[in-house]
């Protein structure tokens, strides 16, 4: 697919949705950098009714999210996400800043598990909750063992690896997931219906224990999430941009 049928997509989703459409579209982790030319593309757009954001991503930044509606929502009356494939973690968070989410048969949200980057590693990105899970894995086998004593001396070499002040960080990460899920699912997604607001955060920042556990439409919508299913011809052109935006990227890496 060319620049032309994406753009011809693109204003056909438009005129579907009634909307002005945005595309994210990455499979780098999702941070700050997306901002900028965010707020330019908004600029140029201008106030609108409803911006809908077509974003494709497995996640990143704990803090982005929340920016990214926050800067969107300055410039529309209605923010709905559309997702084709995948919005995890932190783009799955994006989503519950949203007034509705559009998803087909195969699109899938995720737990909200933001990801830090590795203190050693610096390329590598990892969920916060993996590291509670080893914290909880090491005390389960401390306190388990028959002989502590030997389990400890075994176990000593990992924990002393454990920088508390790293682990201080990692903590404040899943709070701060919790907090932001909270402030926006009660500002916006479940405005309407603030007895869920805590029970579905619950769920999405505790209750999976697979970082890319597949949060299905159906499972969605039972969830609490205000999702429109996407058919038809409006499902035809997310489908088609997908995997034109997709095309692309495959493009890109050959060359």
């Amino acid at each position: 697919m060319d620049a032309e049928e994406r753009i011809a997509y693109l204003e056909r989703l438009g005129e579907l949705r009634g909307s002005k459409v945005l595309v994210y579209f990455s499979y780098r982790p999702l941070d700050d950098t997306i901002l900028v030319p965010l707020y330019k593309q908004l600029k140029e757009i201008g106030h609108t009714k409803r911006i809908d954001l077509l974003l494709h991503s497995y996640g990143g930044a704990v803090d982005t999210p929340f920016k990214i509606v926050m800067l969107i929502r300055e410039f529309c009356d209605e923010f709905s996400v559309i997702v084709p494939f995948v919005a995890k973690s932190a783009a799955s968070m994006v989503v519950l800043g949203a007034d509705e989410v559009v998803m087909g048969p195969v699109s899938e949200l995720g737990p909200i598990d933001p990801l830090v980057k590795h203190p050693v590693y610096k390329d590598l990105w990892v969920p916060v909750q993996a590291v509670q899970h080893c914290l909880d894995y090491l005390q389960r086998s401390i306190v388990d063992s028959p002989d502590q004593d030997v389990a400890i001396s075994i176990l000593s070499p990992v924990l002393n690896k454990l920088d508390p002040w790293l682990i201080g960080d990692y903590e404040k990460a899943l709070k701060a997931s919790r907090q932001y899920a909270e402030a926006l699912l009660s500002r916006y997604m479940l405005r309407d219906n603030p007895e869920l607001v805590q029970v579905v955060t619950k769920v999405l920042t505790e209750g999976y224990f697979s970082h890319g556990y597949p949060i299905g439409r159906q499972e969605a919508k039972q969830l609490g999430l205000k999702v429109f299913e996407a058919d038809g011809e409006l499902w035809d052109v997310i489908w088609e941009l997908y995997l034109g935006y997709e095309e692309l990227f495959l493009v890109g890496e050959e060359e």
